[in-house]
């Protein structure tokens, strides 16, 4: 696993190299909310499960188009403790002729639960680890909105006490908008 985030990570720094440019000149900011239909299995179960989402992300360009998209997930059942998992995404905004910006995402999180979506399910002694690895395109129109579409790879391991509770890999499609200021 290593090798493969080594890899990503090289990835980026390449493209950068090659395609220096945010989707909008000028713009800093990017809020997005989509729907996602997600498919998930945990590792030894009998078969997949799928839901559909809404997730809300925001991102900041840092230095033209590399950007960093921070997500929180935040959870509280009745009369249960609050589940969460906090992850640092780095997505790359190639530029290309046109209004189509490809883009790939790599991150890492943290938490107490493994996510489905806005769901996060765990406890007080659960340590959730996730890397997360994606792709996609985003649709420009004028210089505020953008189509956005996505598939993202998530890897989640679950640690209870001092053993691995569970291993989830969950595979995620987003499509929705983008605005820019």
């Amino acid at each position: 696993m290593k090798k493969s985030v080594v890899f990503l990570a090289a990835l980026l720094v390449l493209g950068a190299t090659l395609a220096m440019s945010q989707p909008v000149p000028g713009k800093k900011f990017e809020l997005s909310t989509a729907i996602s239909f997600t498919s998930f299995k945990v590792s030894g179960g009998p078969s997949a499960d799928s839901l559909l989402i809404l997730p809300v992300r925001f991102g900041y360009y840092v230095w033209k188009g590399l950007e960093i998209e921070p997500e929180l997930v935040l959870t509280k059942f009745r009369g249960m403790h609050a589940d969460y998992n906090l992850s640092g995404n780095l997505a790359y905004n190639f530029k290309t002729p046109g209004a189509l910006v490809p883009f790939l995402l790599a991150g890492v999180g943290f938490g107490n639960g493994y996510a489905v979506g806005t769901i996060v399910s765990g406890g007080t002694d659960i340590t959730a680890t996730l890397l997360n690895f994606g792709g996609g395109v985003k649709y420009v129109i004028g210089n505020v909105v953008a189509v956005r579409a996505e598939y993202r790879y998530t890897h989640n391991k679950l640690d209870k006490a001092s053993f691995v509770a569970q291993k989830l890999n969950i595979h995620q499609f987003f499509v929705g908008l983008s605005l820019f200021f």
